[in-house]
């Protein structure tokens, strides 16, 4: 099945188990995996809205879609009082990377203020937790810059010696240091394509969305925009972060 037959599908399919965010009646044990899972979907469509249609507003909406997936979960988990559910950590912090890929820097702070600042032992990883909570150091307002040395030194005590893409860019985009950053992103992008080999080595189906998924790195993006939040200058084009998927919404996000 092509990327545009199966974009139809998978946007019936999202519209259908997206009722579970609004209904009060939906688990809240089962509500962060389903958040997650939308939002994987979401970016997905996303990228078919890109690579098919070449339409950036269907991209960014797509993408604030799954960041107000994941804000729906964090108001759930906070009118209820129940902060013990798994999935309420620093760590899943795709949908949020998915709200600074599409420009909502007003999105990603509700998320961050709703968001655990501290870390979850047994739910999520140090450098994940790390990574997250940098990034959101920047986002935030005001900007919280002073937590952000001893978070470096906790992400690199967490990886040793082991070189890590992430923690690369990070200390780059802490130093506002310009080569740094051009060397540490393209090693992310390395990181990028080590990972999409891995997965095809594990037997990983070629399913439509996962070959979405391979075309374009919402992360990657997000990182570039906290890039020029940071002050850097970045170039046109990179490989998975094509300059489409850079450009602002013509038609602001519907509010749906």
């Amino acid at each position: 099945m092509r990327l545009e037959e199966y974009s139809e599908t998978l946007a019936y399919e999202v519209a259908f188990w997206a009722q579970g965010l609004t209904n009060p009646k939906y688990p809240l044990a089962e509500m962060g995996a389903l958040s997650l899972d939308l939002s994987r979907k979401l970016r997905a469509l996303a990228i078919m809205a890109l690579v098919v249609g070449g339409s950036t507003d269907s991209f960014c909406h797509n993408l604030i879609r799954s960041g107000l997936g994941r804000l729906a979960y964090l108001k759930r988990v906070q009118a209820s009082g129940q902060r013990s559910d798994h999935h309420w950590c620093s760590a899943r912090y795709e949908p949020f990377l998915d709200a600074l890929a599409a420009g909502d820097f007003a999105l990603a702070r509700e998320i961050i203020a709703l968001s655990p600042s501290e870390f979850r032992d047994g739910h999520e990883y140090e450098d994940d937790y790390s990574y997250a909570q940098i990034l959101s150091c920047w986002v935030a307002q005001p900007s919280r810059d002073s937590e952000v040395p001893g978070l470096l030194d906790r992400f690199a005590q967490y990886v040793e010696d082991q070189p890590n893409a992430r923690l690369a860019v990070c200390r780059a985009l802490a130093a506002r240091d310009q080569t740094a950053f051009d060397e540490a992103f393209a090693d992310v992008l390395l990181a990028r394509d080590l990972e999409i080999e891995a997965a095809k080595t594990r037997g990983q189906l070629e399913e439509p969305h996962i070959v979405a998924l391979r075309r374009v790195f919402v992360e990657g993006l997000a990182i570039l925009r906290m890039a020029e939040l940071r002050g850097l200058s970045t170039e046109r084009e990179y490989r998975y972060c094509p300059s489409l998927a850079r450009e602002p919404m013509r038609m602001p996000f519907p509010g749906e």
